[in-house]
């Protein structure tokens, strides 16, 4: 079930920064209904049959988002002009995956020649948006279309899409990296929302 306050929705994104500090945002048509997350500890100490002294943080959690998307032109539908229904978000989902076409031939081109090495395309970096401050640097690790309906010319008007994200950490990157900074925000957002409930004292040992 969704809720709303009554207010303009804000919607979820994935933003796609490139090297060059230019922008691709995709919002998300509808807002997810249930947001999935999966948090592991990254612990040195405390395992079984170790008989450490302490158990101490090796560095961030690593987190997994699981959101299933939905996308419709339902709207368009009515209106009379399918035209080419949800496929462009569908083909922008996937090409958040891989380097642009110019850069692979280019990239061939100059292998071809022998003029210079080519390094592997540098990926975007990718920031899950999810309300008006929670912005999370993550790497997408599936995405899962599920084309559920489509028009008499195969052009898709239904989907789902699953999207699974693992966040990416001030342990996964240099100080240099910009998801590094991303990243000590966010966990700085959750420490101030911690605060209002975490209570001081308790039963156990002093």
């Amino acid at each position: 079930m969704s809720v709303s306050s009554g207010g303009p929705v804000q919607k979820g994104a994935l933003v796609a920064v490139a090297a060059d500090g230019s922008k691709r945002s995709l919002a998300f048509q509808y807002n997810p209904d249930t947001l999935r997350r999966s948090l592991e500890p990254n612990l040195v100490g405390g395992h079984p049959g170790s008989r450490s002294q302490a158990v101490r943080y090796a560095g961030a959690p690593t987190q997994t988002i699981t959101v299933e998307c939905r996308f419709s032109a339902a709207d368009a539908i009515a209106a009379g002009d399918v035209g080419q229904g949800i496929a462009p978000q569908l083909a922008a989902l996937q090409t958040l995956l891989s380097p642009a076409s110019a850069d692979v031939l280019q990239a061939q081109t100059m292998l071809d020649a022998g003029t210079i090495e080519v390094l592997p395309a540098l990926a975007d970096r990718l920031l899950f948006v999810w309300g008006g401050t929670s912005v999370l640097p993550v790497q997408l690790t599936d995405v899962a279309i599920v084309e559920q309906l489509h028009d008499r010319d195969l052009v898709p008007v239904l989907a789902t899409v699953t999207l699974t994200m693992r966040a990416v950490t001030y342990s996964d990157v240099g100080e240099g990296n910009a998801s590094y900074g991303e990243y000590v925000s966010y966990q700085q957002q959750l420490e101030r929302l911690a605060a209002g409930a975490f209570t001081s004292g308790g039963s156990g040992p002093s």
